[in-house]
């Protein structure tokens, strides 16, 4: 994944702050002796007149003074950090920032300014760790500058920090959540990275979640499908189920998807699912072209034959129906030509008779021809009676992302 690298402007509000402490009411509030009120003066001058290397030549000797105040001391410290940054001295800055914050006479208000003004100096210098150490004393001492907690995720990614980025970003999360607000999806991302870094395949997992819940673009889709088919323990029976996942969130693209999952529709006996898929396959120009297209003619009409021969025995046994397994047989056949008013009502009818040997599956398939049929409502409802059967839930929670 690539990273941005953390922008100068995020670091504005540190320097300007900075330069209003120093070059404002500084020398008006501090008591120097008279010796080093003129010179320290032309200091604060020049550095207002952006003359910063004149600014650091007068603090230079001053600096240097024997027996010097705590109060004189910090007002020349507060000149040279922002005659250094001026400068673009970063170790300059960053020793003269840190000896300001080691001053025990230092504001809370002022503080936050040093430490902003640090973590400049320390990103510049890309000396992360100084930045990642001072912007989590930052947080925790409640300093509310916003891009300080962006700069820190990005410096802990930046460093390969994998275990502390998830904490970091778990906790931007949490703020986020209780905030009512979207996390950024680069910071899932991030996320999702260090998980995979750490071998995290729940953390993965739930992040891949999250981008979703919150970015539901079709290549995370697809990974989440694919992911579902590998794990272990995934019930081959639903296979036709992690097709119409992929059909239903575009990524039913290339002949070899078409191709496969009209077959997998033919082997469970739902050929109108399988022509449907090849019409479409043809349609949109994928089948049909190349060296394959013979095949995939074969195939079109193999589906088309098996779909007359079912349509010739369909109506007697959807009139005979009368056990919960026959029922859902007659239901997934409505929901295979995409009848799902028709389908719905035989699933309920189903799970109303019982004994069924794959309650779970019947209740998934009910829940998705609600859903196609424009009932999300109770589609949502129906997915949240799905339990017991692993894979059945996996694709459940997968619907109900999608419902959201």
């Amino acid at each position: 994944m690539t990273i941005n690298p953390i922008t100068r402007r995020a670091w504005r509000t540190g320097l300007l702050a900075l330069c209003l402490a120093v070059c404002g009411p500084a020398l008006a509030q501090v008591t120097v002796r008279p010796e080093l009120l003129k010179p320290l003066q032309a200091a604060q001058e020049a550095l207002n007149a952006r003359q910063h290397q004149q600014a650091l030549d007068q603090l230079g000797p001053l600096l240097a003074t024997p027996s010097l105040t705590p109060a004189e001391l910090g007002v020349m410290l507060r000149l040279q950090a922002v005659a250094a940054l001026g400068m673009s001295q970063w170790d300059l800055a960053i020793t003269t920032l840190q000896r300001l914050l080691s001053t025990p006479e230092v504001s809370a208000t002022d503080r936050r300014a040093f430490q902003e003004s640090l973590m400049n100096a320390a990103q510049q210098k890309k000396d992360y760790p100084l930045l990642i150490q001072t912007a989590r004393q930052y947080l925790q001492e409640g300093g509310s500058n916003p891009s300080i907690r962006p700069a820190l995720i990005q410096s802990l990614a930046l460093t390969e920090r994998h275990a502390e980025l998830v904490e970091a970003l778990q906790e931007k999360i949490r703020l986020d959540t209780a905030a009512g607000q979207k996390t950024a999806e680069s910071h899932l991302r991030l996320l999702a990275v260090s998980h995979r870094q750490l071998k995290d395949e729940a953390g993965y997992n739930a992040t891949l979640r999250l981008l979703l819940a919150s970015y539901p673009k079709p290549e995370y889709w697809a990974e989440a499908i694919a992911r579902l088919i590998a794990a272990p323990g995934f019930n081959n029976r639903y296979e036709l189920d992690a097709f119409r996942l992929l059909e239903q969130t575009g990524n039913l693209q290339t002949a070899v998807d078409f191709v496969e999952m009209a077959g997998v529709a033919l082997r469970v006996g739902l050929p109108a699912e399988a022509l449907r898929v090849l019409r479409q396959g043809f349609e949109k120009g994928v089948l049909g072209q190349g060296a394959e297209a013979a095949a995939h003619n074969r195939l079109r009409a193999e589906a088309e034959a098996k779909v007359r021969e079912d349509d010739k025995g369909f109506a007697q046994l959807e009139k005979s129906a009368r056990d919960g397994n026959t029922l859902a047989s007659v239901a997934d056949v409505h929901a295979s030509r995409q009848d799902w008013a028709q389908a719905q009502a035989v699933y309920a009818r189903a799970l109303a008779a019982g004994g069924l040997r794959r309650e779970q599956e019947v209740r998934l398939h009910q829940a998705i021809s609600l859903f196609r049929g424009g009932d999300k409502a109770a589609a949502q409802q129906a997915l949240k009676g799905i339990e017991g059967d692993a894979t059945a839930v996996e694709i459940a929670g997968l619907w109900a992302l999608l419902m959201r």
